[in-house]
């Protein structure tokens, strides 16, 4: 079974963990990350969900995962990049861009962004999860959230307009 950390309101670890599948209480928390490969022409690499996902079957959306017991933010990114997509990251090339609360479903959410070119034909897609990878620029992936394909949060919006305004 996989084993989360438990964490408190404020963030802080408790030195308690779980079961994947136990239940928690709601002042408990458990850490997720989401990488943003962003290449070179300001592209987003993003992956649709496999329909076998138990959760957002289809969907498109970014690189995201539940950190394991023991496991940081930035550690657990480049995990889900190679376990995914096969990608190869080094966790110096991560960039903490945003961390946040969601509350609802008890987790603290880090966000990165990784500056990297990739050949999309050198991927190799964990079929479980992903059924097809792209990159899309800034106005794409909008266009994807606003006719409901793509996985939507509050705080994307930010995230894509920081992207507007990186040097290429």
């Amino acid at each position: 079974m996989e084993y989360w950390d438990i964490y408190d309101k404020d963030g802080h670890f408790t030195g308690r963990k779980k079961g994947k599948y136990e239940k928690w209480g709601e002042d408990e928390y458990h850490l997720a990350t989401e990488g943003w490969i962003i290449n070179s022409n300001k592209q987003i690499l993003v992956q649709q969900r496999s329909k076998k996902c138990q959760l957002l079957p289809g969907m498109w959306a970014l690189t995201t995962g539940r950190i394991i017991s023991g496991e940081n933010t930035r550690e657990g990114c480049v995990r889900e990049f190679r376990e995914e997509l096969g990608i190869h990251i080094d966790k110096d090339e991560c960039k903490l861009v945003k961390s946040f609360m969601k509350n609802r479903l008890g987790m603290i959410w880090d966000i990165y962004f990784i500056r990297k070119d990739v050949n999309l034909d050198e991927l190799v897609l964990q079929e479980e999860e992903v059924a097809r990878a792209k990159f899309v620029n800034t106005n794409e992936f909008r266009n994807m959230l606003k006719e409901g394909i793509m996985c939507e949060y509050e705080e994307i919006y930010e995230l894509l307009d920081i992207i507007d305004n990186l040097e290429a």
